[in-house]
């Protein structure tokens, strides 16, 4: 029990910005174990802004309400995910050919491509969660979002081979089991059904796991399998696509 929660706190500590002040084991074993925790890491980020929504709720509209949302998700992982969906912009849409496009991502400096991305990213939120902020009865989906959207990054470290030889992203890539893709999905659609229902749960996880797959397929045609950038821009893909099917229910 002692290693599983030392597992957890890696992943914590790797994916989050949360203080975790502990030398921690972190084999390959470490991070194939703490993989199953990625669903908390959504639980713990969805209930803070969920309880931020709901204290908020009667004092401040829904537009304030949907930046405090999204700063939330900013300050918990360091806009580590944004990140990486920014230098996948850069990437897939600046140049051509395998080297060059991972030689773009791995650039310190931000490029047109990621400007763009990160602003069309931050407006879609920004009108999501506004929609979901006053609409209550959608309210428990700020909370299933960003779990299933980490389900997502499961699904494609499960799906995807890497691109490279080195990178945090590989410590994930084919070292997650579908017994753990499977259990998580599972977590996310009870989340998704307290929150909406059963049919519309069904939607919001079939709509990931097809985005996710279009995406693993994007990868393979640009550069020929997947990295940490990948994940990361898997997981705000994701929320995307949920924020915008929402605003249909």
């Amino acid at each position: 029990m002692k290693r599983y929660y030392e597992n957890f706190l890696l992943i914590v500590q790797m994916i989050t910005r949360i203080p975790v002040k502990r030398s921690l084991p972190c084999s390959g074993e470490d991070f194939r174990r703490g993989s199953a925790f990625f669903f908390i890491i959504g639980l713990i980020i969805g209930g803070l802004q969920y309880a931020v929504y709901f204290l908020l709720r009667n004092i401040l509209p829904a537009f304030t309400i949907a930046i405090v949302i999204i700063l939330i998700d900013i300050f918990i992982t360091g806009g580590f995910h944004i990140d990486g969906f920014g230098d996948t912009c850069d990437g897939f849409f600046a140049a051509k050919g395998k080297d060059k496009i991972i030689d773009i991502m791995k650039d310190s400096r931000i490029g047109t491509f990621a400007c763009i991305g990160i602003i069309m990213n931050l407006l879609i939120k920004f009108q999501g969660y506004m929609f979901i902020s006053a609409n209550s009865s959608l309210a428990l989906l700020i909370i299933a979002i960003p779990m299933i959207s980490r389900a997502s990054m499961l699904l494609l470290c499960y799906i995807g081979k890497p691109a490279k030889s080195g990178g945090l992203g590989n410590l994930f890539i084919n070292n997650v089991t579908i017994f753990t893709v499977i259990i998580n999905f599972l977590i996310c659609f009870l989340a998704a059904f307290l929150a909406v229902g059963t049919g519309k749960a069904l939607i919001l996880l079939a709509s990931t796991i097809v985005v996710t797959y279009a995406f693993n397929a994007l990868c393979n045609n640009k550069i020929n399998g997947i990295t940490g950038d990948s994940l990361g821009a898997v997981n705000e893909i994701s929320v995307l696509v949920s924020l915008v099917i929402a605003t249909a229910f």
